[in-house]
């Protein structure tokens, strides 16, 4: 019987992991506000001029989710610009918040875990600088009336041991990147978020890397400003439905759109990171939406990510089943005087390239 016991117990890990390895971002969990150093703020006029501007005139918009080739087409057009922009701009500041469940069947019961993530980056004319750091915060089953039962403490320890994550980046100049992903959390990380406390970082701190190795590494198309390395090649086509509209008074598009994940090339490098990070081949994307504003002069505002995953672990006589519903919102700022809080001292920086 502990034999048995164990082996579910594994196998539970492995398809958890295989569902929440990825997660950027479900159920909130953790109570996050992103109203800080103003992000979501109107670029200023500096930033503003030096972004490639949209065009409205060669647009097509829709108050209704369509699949008109029009319509896909200047979602496409705007998601390119702005994602190029994000590349070309002097200065910008992101952070984000992710929650994600992993739900499979145990038995009778469904199996129910979540996990938060949470992060903020920076880049500031040749400087670049990441946080990022997650943890699982919970399980419970579901029993077959609907009823919510209890998980053992030991399978949560178990997860959050596997799960639980820390990532820190600096680079000086964009071509040197140091990393380290063993910063040491607690039940009150997330909570502390985007303190730089939030998350202690031990010496020694960082791994030393070129940066062809970075972009390889953590699976960026062409480079890591980017904020989407999904294939945007409307020969696949990228997306499938979707609707655009246009705020007239604060001069900010708005777009949702329906990812193809019947075509794994548009979504091979999230797939193989994916791979990488749970070590399986059992990922199938069920669902991928975007929801993003993008301002008149083509920066980026805001963007929301909602995911699902299915997978089957096989093979084992168990054929275990599961899925996991995820989000992730990420804010942008791109006035450089308005920051605050997510402003990184000097020490943080030289400790970091020790």
């Amino acid at each position: 019987m502990k034999k048995l016991t164990a082996s579910i117990i594994l196998v539970i890990m492995i398809i958890t992991i295989a569902l929440l390895a990825g997660c950027s971002g479900g159920a909130q969990t953790a109570e996050v506000d992103l109203d800080f150093d103003n992000l979501g703020s109107k670029p200023n006029a500096e930033a503003a001029a030096k972004a490639t501007p949209i065009n409205k005139s060669e647009l097509t918009f829709s108050e209704e989710e369509t699949s008109d080739p029009a319509v896909l087409s200047s979602i496409i057009k705007l998601i390119l610009i702005a994602n190029q922009n994000n590349v070309d701009c002097d200065f910008y500041a992101a952070a984000a918040y992710g929650t994600g469940e992993a739900k499979f069947k145990v038995g009778k019961d469904n199996i129910v875990g979540s996990m938060d993530t949470r992060e903020w980056r920076i880049y500031d004319n040749g400087e670049y600088f990441f946080d990022s750091y997650g943890m699982v915060v919970g399980g419970y089953s579901i029993k077959q009336d609907g009823s919510k039962g209890t998980v053992s403490n030991a399978l949560v320890s178990a997860l959050s041991a596997v799960l639980n994550y820390t990532e820190r980046v600096y680079s000086p100049d964009c071509e040197t990147f140091y990393t380290s992903k063993k910063g040491k959390a607690d039940e009150k990380t997330l909570t502390r978020f985007p303190s730089l406390d939030a998350v202690a970082y031990p010496k020694p701190k960082s791994e030393k890397s070129a940066l062809s190795k970075y972009i390889d590494e953590n699976y960026y198309r062409n480079d890591f400003r980017e904020f989407t390395s999904d294939n945007w090649d409307e020969s696949i086509p990228p997306i499938t439905s979707g609707k655009l509209t246009y705020d007239e008074e604060n001069g900010i598009y708005y777009l949702e759109c329906e990812t193809n994940i019947e075509d794994e090339s548009v979504l091979e490098l999230s797939i193989k990171s994916m791979k990488k990070s749970s070590g399986t081949d059992i990922f199938k994307y069920a669902k991928k939406r975007l929801t993003i504003e993008i301002w008149e002069c083509g920066l980026i505002k805001n963007y929301i990510n909602e995911n699902v995953w299915e997978a089957t672990l096989l093979p084992t006589t168990l054929k275990l089943k599961g899925s996991s519903d995820n989000y992730y919102e990420q804010r942008f700022t791109y006035n450089k005087d308005d920051l605050e809080i997510m402003i990184v001292p000097e020490s943080v920086k030289q400790d970091m390239m020790k």
